[in-house]
């Protein structure tokens, strides 16, 4: 029997210290001139030693106008600001930088909010929106190259929610617009995309305005959900409700659309993807990230079957086979995610390495501080788990995950209503904040302190902060139990503790042990869990 405890114990102590392995933070971005509101670390793209941050709220030019920041990573690996990038014509409210794509020397950057056409004219009031291209000059700086805009501009189309860009051909999605492909057959916020193509003077063309081919209102095509990866663009719809077929009818279960280029420069849709176990109100196409043939797919609120109470988040891994064809091969998501993690929200894929935040999950006591994980792909096909990170730092609503970028052994997390410079000081509401991590650091961080073992409703999670802890620990059970027995192993797996309670939520631990790591298995009658405690 003990030899079987330790072999559990030893089993948890590997999964529970996969952090050991890297992605140790290595730095703390703000902007040089930060201010309260700014919201800098809303949105995030990497791209070898260049990273781009919006602060949505930035104004510096106007009011509310948004700006991106460029960083440069140097030899030190250091990541210094470079320039602050606006558009040509800033006003109050744009919001400029709400999203950001790069490839090569071009950056994409949408202003959802933005009420003026390419010229400047036609002014629309409520955000018909724009996106913006620059371009990189011979000395290092972004230069706009060129406004876009969508053909039929109306109030609310928010053209430039989402962004991609790959090679010659840029996307941007205009979720609340209403007509088809053709500027007719009005359905109300039904969604679009527009695609533009480089042409051999470098001018960014529209050529293409693309719908689900089973376009419906108050889908949202687009929302939030773009990418495009050499002839393939996928747009997620996680508002959609019916399946590949047009049938069963399940609220905002989500799907995602791939179009495909042609010989003759034409995309067309090829196919519907939903998720296999899709269910009521799991947002599958939240978001989608594709490099070559692997497509990922985020369901920001998938639950268990069957249990509305318990959104978790997933991914999807998709694979294209040898015709074409965008096949389901893993369902992800880890085992210790909380109630309403919002696991999934963001996503970046670069080769076999991909990072998904989960911006809603807490931290110890502190509520809605966000996590991201990192997934590594092996050799037989199968997506991982190499690290978890988070700030352990972190204040209530930090969003930390709320957008996420990875390129190489680099990956970027923001978290943009933190409130603390570099150094977690000089406090200033919701400034914003971008996290640095290293695939080749240590990840030093403790396990987190919240481990998901479910009974059979998967409605249970038990809880146990401070982690670290002097001593005192508060278990919190998310419900009353009438009876619930506490054990404390060492990470050898002697059992040290036992303590029995009787209607409780709320457990009140005092670590009578010595400093170090340990496992407190927390047992009722229907479920266990098993967390590991720092004692400190």
């Amino acid at each position: 029997m003990k030899r079987k405890l330790l072999l559990i114990l030893f089993s948890l102590f590997i999964a529970f210290n996969i952090n050991s392995q890297g992605w140790g933070e290595i730095q703390k971005i703000v902007p040089d001139d930060r201010a309260l509101g700014d919201e800098f670390g809303y949105a995030v793209a990497l791209q070898g030693n260049y990273a781009f941050i919006n602060a949505r709220h930035k104004g510096t030019v106007a009011s509310d106008g948004g700006g991106v920041y460029f960083f440069k990573q140097d030899v030190n690996d250091v990541w210094n600001q470079e320039q602050l990038i606006t558009h040509s014509s800033p006003r109050q409210f744009d919001q400029f930088g709400n999203s950001i794509a790069i490839d090569g020397d071009y950056l994409i950057v949408g202003c959802l909010n933005q009420d003026y056409d390419e010229n400047e004219n036609n002014y629309i009031n409520d955000a018909p929106g724009a996106a913006y291209i620059f371009e990189k000059d011979g000395s290092g700086n972004w230069i706009q190259a060129q406004k876009l805009v969508g053909t039929d501009r109306t109030s609310l189309d928010v053209f430039g929610d989402a962004v991609d860009i790959s090679g010659d051909y840029a996307v941007v999605s205009a979720p609340w617009e209403d007509e088809d492909e053709n500027d007719t057959n009005t359905l109300n916020q039904a969604g679009s995309a527009f695609i533009f193509e480089r042409d051999g003077g470098g001018v960014w063309q529209r050529v293409q305005k693309i719908v689900a081919s089973d376009r419906e209102a108050n889908v949202a095509f687009g929302d939030k959900a773009v990418a495009i990866d050499g002839n393939y663009i996928a747009i997620g719809a996680f508002r959609e409700s019916k399946d590949v077929s047009g049938n069963n009818i399940l609220g905002s279960a989500g799907a995602v659309y791939v179009f495909e280029r042609n010989g003759a420069g034409v995309w067309n849709e090829t196919q519907k993807i939903v998720a296999s176990d899709r269910e009521f109100g799991e947002w599958f196409g939240a978001s989608v990230t594709m490099e070559g043939n692997t497509l990922i797919v985020g369901a920001s609120q998938e639950y268990a079957t069957g249990n509305t109470r318990a959104q978790y988040g997933a991914f999807y891994v998709f694979e294209r086979d040898a015709n074409g064809v965008w096949n389901e091969i893993q369902k992800v998501r880890p085992d210790y995610l909380e109630h309403a993690s919002k696991f999934g929200h963001s996503i970046d894929l670069d080769g076999n390495r991909l990072v998904v935040g989960a911006y809603l999950m807490d931290v110890g006591g502190v509520g809605d501080a966000g996590v991201s994980f990192v997934y590594e792909k092996d050799g037989t096909g199968t997506w991982s788990l190499v690290s978890t990170i988070y700030d352990p730092n972190a204040n209530n609503s930090d969003y930390f995950g709320f957008d996420v970028a990875l390129s190489g052994d680099f990956a970027i997390v923001g978290a943009y209503p933190e409130d603390e410079d570099q150094d977690g000081l000089n406090f200033l509401q919701s400034a914003g904040s971008v996290f640095v991590f290293d695939a080749n650091e240590p990840n030093t961080l403790p396990g987190l302190n919240t481990l998901s073992d479910f009974d059979n409703s998967f409605s249970t999670i038990f809880k146990a902060y401070p982690n670290p802890t002097k001593g005192e620990l508060i278990i919190d059970l998310n419900q009353y139990y009438e009876e619930v027995n506490v054990s404390v192993y060492n990470t050898l797996g002697l059992h040290l503790l036992d303590s029995n309670y009787h209607g409780d939520q709320l457990i009140h631990l005092n670590l009578d042990v010595p400093l170090g790591s340990y496992y407190i298995k927390v047992t009722t009658a229907n479920t266990s869990s098993v967390l590991k405690i720092i004692k400190q």
